[in-house]
């Protein structure tokens, strides 16, 4: 850990947690992780990590009652509200960071359960401390929208926006879609919208994942479909890049697996080392935690007791060249760890067991090297990250 955050940590609230291994022994060098609160003051579905001032530390923007604010590393103490609300909007339910109108800084975008996308352009290292950014609407129509997510779909080098409209009934029902950024960003009144999953994605879609399953590079797009409230759902499936020239049209779906209650999240990662990319999954409003084996899709359980595991993620924790996986359950309140042995055998470790979470990120929040967690609390009403004590 750098000494300026070193010193930082001793204003923060701050406890530690052993691991509790649930099955098989406890690795070595991932003893206990430390758990740092940036705020305590509401519900917060979804919390993200940039430098926004350009001084290399990682600074926390989360969405909560009311606002969109702005957390000042490396105390966290200094807040700013970048964005209000009206009509009673209490916060986003999920946000990305990237470079919107390319000037180099990170700009934030979001979105809310029953209104349209919008990205905040950033103000600039030296004009943060005046607070507001700019709002601008990214899509006048799709609405209903549960996730948003940033990746690179058509290969052309810039970050592209993935977004679903999970309502039936609202906007571009049923369907997920990729946006390009326009020429110009600021003056734009809609980017540029390319439906691939055109009303068949039923059933209350959540969180998507991308990543490039068979090896073409070029990148899939997978969900879960959460079911009720919402009929047809109960599902995890993905969508196949169909590259070149026809990226911009529909899009293949293959289903991975119905009667999956409650489906959510949906990640893309190597999970047994053999190359090719599977996808680990939550039943993120029911129970369980789970990877398909690519090519064969087959179910592999990775923990069946957490309950309502809403957010997922996955890095490689324990620096051993695999991927493992984190998870939080809001019914379980239970933060939890599971290190993969690189064929798919996972530890089960549990490092708080009195958290909720919305959104879990897997980022080097204190710059040493290794990778820590980024939790937030939604019922817990605060926003914490967790530090990785392997360097």
């Amino acid at each position: 850990m750098s000494p300026i955050i070193r010193t930082a940590c001793i204003a923060l609230l701050t406890a530690t947690f052993p691991f509790n291994s649930l099955q098989g022994e406890i690795t070595k060098g991932v003893d206990k992780w430390t758990k740092h609160v940036v705020m305590e003051q509401g519900h917060c579905n979804t919390a993200v990590a940039l430098d926004a001032n350009g001084d290399h530390l990682l600074d926390v923007i989360a969405s909560f009652n009311g606002t969109v604010s702005l957390f000042i590393a490396p105390t966290w103490q200094q807040q700013y509200v970048m964005h209000r609300f009206t009509g009673g909007t209490k916060g986003c339910i999920h946000s990305e960071v990237l470079d919107v109108d390319g000037d180099g800084d990170l700009d934030w975008a979001g979105t809310i359960a029953n209104q349209h996308p919008f990205w905040l352009e950033n103000p600039g290292p030296k004009h943060i401390k005046q607070g507001i950014w700019i709002p601008r609407i990214i899509d006048p129509v799709i609405t209903g929208i549960h996730c948003i997510l940033k990746s690179d779909i058509n290969n052309d080098g810039r970050p592209n926006l993935v977004i679903n409209n999970f309502q039936p009934d609202k906007g571009l029902g049923d369907s997920i879609v990729w946006y390009s950024i326009p020429k110009s960003p600021r003056r734009a009144t809609q980017w540029e919208r390319h439906i691939f999953a055109d009303g068949d994605a039923r059933g209350g879609s959540h969180y998507m994942g991308v990543g490039d399953i068979d090896g073409d590079g070029w990148k899939e797009i997978a969900v879960g479909v959460k079911g009720a409230p919402f009929s047809d759902g109960n599902w995890f499936a993905f969508w196949k890049n169909p590259g070149q020239g026809r990226v911009e049209q529909a899009w293949k779906k293959v289903m991975l697996a119905e009667n999956q209650m409650a489906a959510t999240n949906i990640l893309p990662a190597d999970v047994n080392g053999d190359g090719k990319t599977d996808w680990v999954a939550s039943r993120g409003h029911g129970a369980g935690v789970i990877w398909f084996k690519n090519p064969s899709w087959e179910i592999n359980v990775i923990d069946a007791t957490i309950r309502q595991p809403h957010s997922l993620t996955v890095a490689d924790f324990d620096d051993d060249g695999d991927i493992d996986v984190a998870s939080c359950g809001y019914g379980s309140k239970r933060v939890m760890l599971y290190l993969n042995d690189s064929h798919g055998n996972f530890q089960l470790h549990e490092l708080d067991g009195d958290q909720e979470s919305y959104d879990l990120r897997s980022i080097d929040m204190d710059g040493d090297g290794d990778i820590d967690l980024l939790n937030a609390g939604r019922g817990s009403e605060n926003v914490s990250w967790y530090e990785n004590p392997l360097k």
